[in-house]
């Protein structure tokens, strides 16, 4: 049982502050409320402000 809670507690530990404090985009919601746009390449004199969650999308913003 106390393995259990060890393991739990590491789990935790180790996933909780990486979604609660980073400032990633990663995907297209929050590109879009950044103001972004998803792009395969950049268009005009946009530039990148993260990712879309897949490899060849990216997240563009004048």
């Amino acid at each position: 049982m106390r393995i259990h809670c060890l393991l739990f507690t590491f789990l935790l530990v180790l996933l909780s502050p990486l979604a609660a404090f980073s400032q990633k985009i990663n995907n297209t919601v929050s590109c879009l409320r950044k103001g972004g746009k998803c792009w395969n390449w950049f268009i005009g004199n946009t530039h990148q402000i993260g990712s879309c969650g897949v490899p060849f999308l990216k997240c563009c913003k004048r």
